[in-house]
């Protein structure tokens, strides 16, 4: 698949923009704070319907404008799609799928799948779990409509059954039916997730491989209150352990108010030469294991779809030496298009660039197709 074109009309600092692109590699580059990241968070946007900076959508309308639009032509295998995305300041934000409206934005998940790559990800590995368990949802949601319904059914349940645990009395026949749904919808996302991460850690560690000459190993594991010591999950037994766990913890949890059971606790294990990376990995360590975490799920979902997703890279240079750098380029240039940003082209010249690429310059929220190209 590949992004044909992108309209933007009060998008952060894009008043108005129409832009085409290479379906192979699309380089931006530009000064800093020109646009270049805003437009990765647009495609962003369009792919999930939410930015992958905030969580607050008004901050993506440009001050002083009440509304924003967002509006891309996509070319998949099976044809092309119009995705489109308004959203203003005193209204709820709307989709269109081929001109016609669509009464869930979640339809919008899978019409355009990405995998964005960015400075910030290089804390996947010692941030907080959060961050790991959104790395799964989000990719996960892009290749299943059902698992982005069981997450937010599993998000609305938690929070209502956390408003239950705060009532000075708590209805215990209706936490018993909280119970009852929580464990069905949790076993659906343990398992799809225990999964992809079984998938994923053979995936990670060749390219790890790769990256470290053969040095280093890694290998990921997912954690759950509901899968065994191997990682091994099926519903029924999911479901056996969630029920068990909540028995245990009841106590606790009307204590402290708050759900300690499910999904929402879990976390993925990552060990590189047979060390915890979260606690002994070293900035070098940490950096090619992310990249091949990367690396992997651009793999895991194109085996997933098809073909293979759109993939962002936000400002590569700065935090990958050459060596990683040209390694990760010269991984994605076949069948992948690609977006990279940077400030100098110099840190990108050192290599032979695939036919068909365009080079733009992004200033002020403008972008100009830049007719030299690259060598």
């Amino acid at each position: 698949m590949y992004l044909a074109s992108l309209q933007l009309d009060a998008f952060r600092n894009y008043n108005s923009l129409s832009v085409q692109f290479s379906p192979g590699l699309n380089v931006l580059y530009g000064d800093n704070a020109q646009g270049k990241t805003n437009l990765l968070e647009a495609i962003h946007f369009l792919a999930t319907g939410r930015s992958h900076r905030t969580s607050r959508d008004q901050d993506l309308i440009m001050e002083g404008r009440p509304a924003l639009r967002a509006r891309a032509e996509v070319v998949r295998k099976t044809g092309s799609i119009e995705v489109e995305l308004n959203y203003g300041l005193e209204t709820r934000k709307q989709l269109k799928i081929n001109g016609v409206p669509e009464r869930k934005i979640a339809r919008l998940v899978g019409s355009l799948a990405v995998v964005f790559f960015s400075p910030d990800d290089l804390q996947l590995l010692k941030g907080p779990p959060s961050g790991r368990r959104r790395f799964l949802d989000l990719e996960l949601s892009q290749i299943s409509q059902n698992y982005l319904h069981h997450l937010m059914t599993y998000n609305r349940l938690v929070n209502q059954r956390n408003t239950l645990l705060k009532q000075p009395t708590v209805d215990a026949h209706l936490l018993a039916v909280y119970d009852d749904q929580l464990v069905e919808t949790a076993a659906q996302l343990i398992v799809r997730r225990a999964e992809a991460v079984r998938r994923l850690s053979p995936l990670a560690a060749h390219f790890h491989a790769l990256l470290s000459d053969g040095r280093e190993d890694l290998r990921l594991a997912y954690q759950s209150q509901g899968v065994d010591e191997e990682g091994q999950a099926d519903l029924d037994s999911v479901a056996a352990r969630l029920r068990r766990a909540l028995a245990s913890l009841q106590g606790e949890e009307r204590r402290r108010q708050v759900t300690l059971v499910g999904p929402h606790r879990d976390d993925i294990a990552i060990w590189v030469a047979g060390r915890d990376a979260r606690l002994y990995a070293s900035q070098g360590q940490q950096r090619t294991a992310v990249l091949a975490l990367k690396l992997a799920e651009l793999q895991f979902m194109t085996e997933e779809i098809g073909e293979a997703p759109v993939l962002l890279l936000d400002d590569v240079a700065s935090e990958l030496d050459p060596n990683r750098r040209n390694y990760l380029l010269a991984a994605v240039q076949e069948g992948v298009q690609s977006f990279i940003t940077c400030t100098d082209l110099e840190d990108l010249m050192a290599r032979q660039w695939p036919a068909g690429h365009r080079l733009f310059r992004v200033q002020s929220g403008t972008v100009n197709l830049d007719e030299r190209g690259l060598p």
